[in-house]
């Protein structure tokens, strides 16, 4: 079972372009690999521009060796947009804006009427997240 996220950039004119990866969405794989080997904003929209993918490698070469389907990005016409169609399945949304990896973590709750409600928590810089944190990596 993957551990899904969306790996998006901010564009200047607050459009928001997010790509899905399915497995190792968490801080402690994917976070590390997008602050060493995408923490630029030409590689991080290289990246994302790039669609999906299966798993993050350090290269694009290395990470479209192994994707499964070829989903080009989706481009939202603002935050808000980006954050409502959030999947209920997402459980880690990264960012890249102001020159820096952003990361909220996800929660589904389950409403009554049988549909999702995703709850996004603040977007923090990657490196002050605590579980980035927790595995030592220095930025």
């Amino acid at each position: 079972m993957g551990t899904r996220s969306n790996i998006a950039y901010k564009k200047a004119t607050g459009e928001i372009v997010s790509m899905y990866c399915h497995y190792d969405g968490y801080p402690q794989h994917n976070g590390v690999v997008l602050n060493k080997h995408y923490s630029t904003k030409s590689k991080a929209r290289a990246l994302v521009d790039n669609g999906y993918q299966s798993a993050l490698d350090e290269t694009l070469e290395k990470s479209n060796e192994g994707r499964v389907h070829e989903e080009p990005p989706t481009t939202y016409h603002s935050f808000h947009a980006f954050i409502i169609d959030i999947n209920f399945d997402i459980e880690w949304v990264y960012l890249f804006k102001d020159d820096c990896w952003h990361v909220a973590e996800t929660s589904c709750i389950g409403l009554p009427n049988g549909k999702y409600n995703i709850e996004v928590d603040e977007f923090k810089p990657l490196t002050d997240s605590p579980f980035f944190i927790a595995v030592g990596v220095q930025s």
